[in-house]
Order: C-alpha cells, then sequence, then structure tokens
C-alpha cells in the first residue's frame, strides 16, 4: 500500500491557492497589504495571459488481485489562449504530473516507472485563422471526426495514450498531434483537409505496468518482445486526409478518407525452439467512413461507419510464416441520445465486422457484438452529478461497468468518486483486463 500523504500535499496546495481565488466573506480577516498585492499580480498575470487550469489529484486503488495503489497522481494543467488580431487568435495547453506510487512501492517494473511516473507534455498549441468561410487551425491539435461514447470508432486521426486503456476522458486519451487542419463552408456544404507531417502511434502500457495488451501466445509458451521499429520522420511518412459534409432536411452526413499509419504495432513472429519472438513494425493503413445525424425534436439519431480494406491481424497458424495476415474490417455503430426531463440518456450498438475470418486469428471474431448505455443527471441544482456507463458484449461475456458521481463543491472546486469494473472472457476488449478492476477518487481545482 502507498503510504504517501497525497492527501495532505493537495489539502495544502489547494487551500493556498483558494486562498488567493475565492472571495473573503464577512468573517474572513481582511488580507494584508503584502497579500492584496500578490493576489492582484496573480490575477494581473492571469488576465493578461488569458490562463486557465486545473491542479488535480488522482487516486485509483486496485480491488482485483494483487489489492494495491495503482496511481496516486498529483499534476496541473495550464491553457493560455488570447488574439493577435481580429482574425487571429492562440491557444498554448501545458500539462504535468507526478506519481509518487512508483517510488513508494516495488509493485511496478522499472519501464513502467520510466514511462509512467514523471510526465510533462506540451498538449494542445496552436494558432487559428478565420476569414470568412475559411478556418486554419496550425499547430499541435485535436481533430476529431468521430463522437461515439465509450470506446472509438470514426475518430481515427489522433494517435491514442491507452496506458489507461479507454478510461481517462477521451480529450486526455488523444494524442495532441502537429497539423494543418483547413475547413471552408459554403451553404449547407462543408469541407476540411488535413496533413499531419509529424507521424505518432499509441502509447500503450509498457511491461509491467498496469494495462498491458496481451500479446498472441498460446496458453504455456514463452514469448520475447522487442521495442517496435518505427518508420523515419520524412515527408513522405507524413498523414493526409480529408472529410466533406452536406446538412440535407435535418440530416447532417459526412464521408472521410485519411492515410495514416496503424497506430498499433503489426506484431510480425518468428517461432524457433517453441520461443514466440516478436519483432513489431508499423505499417500504412487507409481509412475510409460516413457519419451522420438527425435531430428528432428531443432525440438525436447518429452512426459512425469506418471500413479498413487492410487490417493487419496476428494468427496462431504455426504454419504462417511471420504470424501475421490482414483482412478487410468494418466497425460501426449506432446510437441514439435521448433526454428524459433532468437525466440524459445514450444508447450504442457497435460492431466490428471482419472478412474472410478464419478461426486461427488471435483474440478475434468474424462478428463482434457490443452494447452501450449511459445514463447521466444532476441533483441539488447541479451540484452532484451521478452517471454510469455500461458497455456490454453480446453473446460473449465482456462487460465494462463505471459508476462515478461528481460533486461540484464550489465553482472552482470538484470531487468525483467511481469505480472502473471488467469482466468476461480473457480474449474479450474487457475480459482482458478482468483483475484491473479499481475504485477512484480524482480531485480537481479549476481556475
Amino acid at each position: 500500500m502507498c503510504a504517501t500523504p497525497w492527501w495532505l500535499v493537495c489539502s495544502l496546495v489547494f487551500g493556498s491557492v483558494a486562498a488567493f481565488a475565492e472571495p473573503a466573506d464577512e468573517t474572513t480577516r481582511a488580507p494584508s497589504p503584502r497579500e492584496a498585492v500578490i493576489a492582484s499580480t496573480l490575477i494581473s498575470i492571469k488576465q493578461r495571459l488569458g490562463l486557465s487550469g486545473k491542479l488535480f489529484q488522482e487516486t485509483a486503488y486496485r480491488v482485483g488481485h494483487p489489492r494495491e495503489f495503482t496511481k496516486t497522481r498529483n499534476g496541473v494543467l495550464l491553457t493560455e489562449r488570447g488574439h493577435l488580431t481580429d482574425a487571429l487568435s492562440y491557444r498554448a495547453t501545458q500539462r504535468a504530473y507526478y506519481d509518487p506510487v512508483y517510488a513508494a512501492t516495488d509493485n511496478f517494473s522499472s519501464p513502467a516507472k520510466h514511462s509512467q511516473q514523471l510526465v510533462g507534455e506540451i498538449r494542445e498549441t496552436y494558432l487559428d485563422y478565420s476569414n470568412g468561410p475559411f478556418d486554419v487551425r496550425l499547430g499541435k491539435q485535436q481533430i476529431v471526426w468521430g463522437d461515439a461514447v465509450g470506446l472509438f470508432f470514426a475518430d481515427v486521426v489522433n494517435a491514442k495514450n491507452l496506458r489507461e486503456y479507454v478510461l481517462p476522458d477521451f480529450d486526455l486519451i488523444r494524442i495532441p498531434q502537429w497539423a494543418l487542419d483547413v475547413e471552408a463552408s459554403e451553404g449547407n456544404a462543408h469541407g476540411e483537409f488535413v496533413w499531419l507531417p509529424v507521424r505518432a502511434f499509441h502509447k500503450l502500457g509498457v511491461s509491467g505496468s498496469e494495462f498491458v495488451f496481451p500479446l498472441p501466445v498460446p496458453e504455456g509458451r514463452s514469448a520475447s518482445f522487442t521495442d517496435p521499429s518505427k518508420p523515419p520522420a520524412s515527408f513522405s511518412n507524413s498523414e493526409v486526409g480529408g472529410r466533406v459534409g452536406y446538412l440535407l432536411d435535418g440530416w447532417d452526413v459526412s464521408a472521410f478518407y485519411f492515410y495514416t499509419w496503424d497506430k498499433f504495432p503489426v506484431l510480425f513472429r518468428t517461432i524457433n525452439g517453441g520461443v514466440y519472438t516478436f519483432a513489431p513494425e508499423y505499417r500504412r493503413a487507409n481509412f475510409l467512413g460516413v457519419s451522420f445525424s438527425k435531430d428528432l425534436e428531443d432525440i438525436v439519431l447518429k452512426g459512425e461507419l469506418v471500413v479498413n480494406p487492410h487490417a493487419f491481424f496476428s494468427t496462431f497458424d504455426t504454419q504462417d510464416p511471420d504470424g501475421v495476415v490482414h483482412r478487410p474490417v468494418v466497425d460501426y455503430l449506432l446510437g441514439v441520445d435521448r433526454s428524459f426531463g433532468h437525466i440524459e440518456a445514450n444508447v450504442q450498438l457497435m460492431q466490428r465486422v471482419i472478412g474472410n475470418f478464419e478461426g486461427f486469428l488471435a483474440n478475434e471474431e468474424a462478428l463482434r457484438t457490443h452494447l452501450s448505455m449511459r445514463l447521466k443527471t444532476d441533483l441539488l441544482d447541479g451540484k452532484l452529478e451521478p452517471e454510469i456507463l455500461l458497455i456490454a458484449g453480446i453473446g460473449k461475456e465482456d462487460l465494462l461497468y463505471r459508476p462515478q458521481l461528481t460533486w461540484k463543491a464550489t465553482n472552482s472546486l470538484q470531487v468525483r468518486v467511481g469505480a472502473d469494473v471488467f469482466q468476461g472472457n480473457s480474449s474479450g476488449l474487457f475480459g482482458r483486463f478482468n483483475d484491473n478492476s479499481r475504485l477512484y477518487t480524482e480531485l480537481a481545482y479549476f481556475f
């Protein structure tokens, strides 16, 4: 168990910030001249920089085997934004955190400690230019083409940070990438062109960390794994794509194409003396897709479909020379959003279809189906926000259950408690993490 007194550290930090940020009531001691000057200076700097952000503390405790703290993260997120001219604006975002659980325990490997104990990163940092029907964004950014709940479908542009699988907010899972994004609108038509000159790939949990994707190895066999071979950074290895949309009789329909890299490494394999050796490489990918949405009073219908005509899969066929085959894949979802008074509801049908399927494909099915439901409401004039998300496999036990409760203590202070429960078959999307169910708390102070 982690003995780090994170609650004490955060109380002192949040309390110090709150002393300057929250207005005093009649019973509070009046600030001294020095304190007043400091507070005035901080407010002036914040206004000049367009500064906002949050201090946060996140704790997670695994209730599976073995029971232990898996996260005690303390950090800060800063955002600066403003206008250089009427048409030109900017945004810059930085995030940093330190997780003492890696220093206080021996529960994680050295690679896990190196990659997840202390993190500092530049996130969304870009210039926005707007002129008539044209909008141009240049810099490090998130390009969002999908609106699914719980899982990613048409959201194919940005690489993802999957070191906590799909549990964090999607805005934090997406890795901002350097890109040029040009959008143009004319009447009911909309077009978008994107170019990403710097390739990026998913960040996956390393050996000995909390969420590690299993290797496609039969039970009882040993395996070795080398770091993925990345393509060189060059103009020819950049990514490019486009999307067009049209609004017709209330139907907002879009189609897109994206020439990219498969963000997961392809696990090329050799077998020597019964030992499976993997030499991963990244390969090119083509995504074609469509999406739609339609408002019907208090109901919103939506859907996403993505086709990868040449997806790579690992195979258990020992006669295959490299352990990799390619098959066409279709991923799609159909969803409904509806409000019932203060209750917001979302229901989705999600499926993956693999063409030319064969039984040797590792941890795959010809047709994989999941249903999801999310319910969210607010109580006490918005002070409390209960929410639950359930994603369940159909025809195969595979379940993710996520209840949470958010308390907005003040306009600046927010507390969240919840659980992430994994159940199911070890080959499922969620069952593979059967032992990773956890309870968590999140404390955030916004300024």
